[in-house]
C-alpha cells in the first residue's frame, strides 16, 4: 500500500525552482520510494552500493558525466566528493532546474559539504516518518497501533512484516554502518544499553553524566554518541525557550526520539496493552505528540519549537513562537488530567504582544477539536488541532 507524504508539494515546487534538491532524513523513512514514486523516469542511482560509491569517490567528474540528468542520487554521505563537482555541472546552467535531486541520513555531515559547495544552490527538505495525519488520509486499518508501531513506512506498507524483527535489524544495522561512519564505538554491547538508556529519559531534561553513570562509560562518550543519534536523524534535542524571561530559563534541553515506535521498542512495547501499562507511558505519549508537532508543520526545535520552564518550576511541554503568534501545548495521556496542573494561566500573561494559543493534547476518542473556555482539546491520532 502507497501512503501518499504531505511532504510532496514542497518537493515539487523545490524541484521547478531550484537547480539541486536534497531530501534528508534518518534511514528507512522512506526518502528514496518517494522520490522514485514521483519521479519514475529519472536515472537513479543508490551510493549505498560499495561499488557505485567507490566509483563516484575515486572519480566523480566522470561519474557525474556519465549520467543522464534529471537524475536521483541516493544516500550521498557515502560519496562527499561529487558535490564540489555538483557545483561546477551547476554553475555551467543556473537556468535549468530540477537536474538533480539527494539523499542522505547524516545530516550535519551533508550540511557541511553543501554549505562549501552548493550554497545559494540547493533546497534542502527533511523527511520524517509516517505521521497520524498522513495515515488517516490513507485510510489506514488499526490506527490506534501507530501508538505503539511507530511510522515507519515499511511496517504500514508490508502487514505482515513483524515490528520486532524490524527494529532489531534497524538497529542491528544502524549500528554496524552509519554509526562507523560517525564514531568509534568500541563496544556494540555498550551502545545497545546506551540506546536502551536514552530511551528512558525520553521527554526529560538531558543529564550526561547520569546517563554515563548508568551505561558505565564516560560522559564525553555519551555526548559524542548522542550527538552521532541526533546526526542520524534518531534523536532531537528540544532547547528551552529564551526571549526576554533571561535568567529565570534554564538552560538544559530535552531529549526526543524522532520516531515514537522505534522509542517503544526500546522500552519493550510491544502491544497497545504493553502501551496502556507501561510506566513511561506519559513521556511516551509527549513523544508522539512533539513528533506530531514536526511532521505536521514545519516547525523545527530551537527555532520555533521549544519547551519552557523557569526557575520556578513552572512548565508547558511544548512552545512554538511562530510570527507573532504563541501556540502553549500540554501533552496528556490520560482522558480525564487534573486541569489544576495546568499552568496556562501562569505562561500567558508573559506573552502580552503575542496572540496566545493555548492546546491540550489528550488520549480522547473525539474525532474533532473541543473548545474549552481558555483552551482547544485535542488527539493528535484523530485529527489536527485546527
Amino acid at each position: 500500500m502507497w501512503i501518499p507524504r504531505l511532504i510532496e508539494k514542497r518537493i515539487h515546487q523545490a524541484v521547478k525552482t531550484r537547480p539541486v534538491v536534497m531530501l534528508t532524513g534518518a534511514r528507512q523513512v522512506g526518502k528514496s520510494s518517494l522520490l522514485q514514486n514521483l519521479y519514475p523516469k529519472h536515472t537513479y542511482v543508490t551510493l549505498d552500493h560499495i561499488r557505485q560509491a567507490e566509483l563516484a569517490n575515486d572519480n566523480p567528474e566522470y561519474f557525474l558525466s556519465s549520467l543522464s540528468t534529471p537524475a536521483i542520487l541516493d544516500e550521498m554521505q557515502y560519496a562527499p566528493e561529487l558535490f564540489r563537482y555538483l557545483k561546477v555541472l551547476v554553475d555551467e546552467n543556473r537556468s535549468k532546474n530540477g537536474q538533480w535531486i539527494l539523499t542522505g541520513s547524516q545530516k550535519f555531515e551533508l550540511m557541511q559539504s553543501v554549505s562549501e559547495s552548493l550554497a545559494g544552490r540547493i533546497a534542502i527538505i527533511e523527511l520524517d516518518t509516517l505521521s497520524a495525519e498522513e495515515l488517516r488520509g490513507a485510510k489506514a486499518r488499526n490506527l490506534n497501533s501507530f501508538l505503539w508501531k511507530g511510522g515507519y513506512p515499511e511496517l504500514w506498507e508490508n502487514q505482515k512484516l513483524s515490528v520486532r524483527d524490524f527494529f532489531e535489524s534497524y538497529i542491528r544495522t544502524y549500528l554496524e554502518r552509519d554509526l562507523k561512519a560517525i564514531i568509534n564505538v568500541s563496544s556494540l554491547q555498550d551502545f545497545q544499553r546506551f540506546l536502551r538508556v536514552t530511551a528512558t529519559r525520553a521527554g526529560s531534561l538531558v543529564n550526561y553524566r547520569n546517563i554515563a553513570k548508568d551505561v558505565g562509560v564516560s560522559s564525553v562518550t555519551i555526548k559524542s554518541w548522542i550527538s552521532a543519534l541526533e546526526q542520524s536523524g534518531v534523536v532531537y534535542i528540544l532547547p528551552p525557550f529564551f526571549a526576554n524571561l533571561g535568567k529565570r530559563m534554564i538552560k538544559s534541553s530535552k531529549l526526543y526520539f524522532a520516531d515514537h515506535g522505534l522509542l517503544c521498542f526500546l522500552l519493550n512495547i510491544n502491544s497497545l496493552d504493553d502501551w496502556q501499562g507501561h510506566i513511561m507511558k506519559g513521556n511516551v505519549w509527549e513523544n508522539f505528540v512533539f513528533s506530531e508537532i514536526l511532521k505536521n508543520n514545519r516547525y523545527r526545535p530551537g527555532y520555533q519549537l521549544f519547551f519552557y520552564r523557569d526557575q520556578n518550576g513552572v512548565e508547558m511541554d511544548f512552545l512554538i513562537e511562530d510570527k507573532k503568534t504563541i501556540t502553549l501545548i500540554e501533552a496528556k495521556s490520560t482522558e480525564n488530567p487534573d486541569k489544576k496542573k495546568f499552568n496556562f494561566n501562569k505562561i500567558e500573561p508573559l506573552f502580552k504582544k503575542y496572540s496566545v494559543e493555548c492546546l491540550v493534547a489528550l488520549n480522547i476518542s473525539d474525532k474533532k477539536p473541543l473548545k474549552m473556555k481558555n483552551y482547544t482539546i485535542f488527539n493528535p491520532l484523530h485529527c489536527l488541532s485546527e
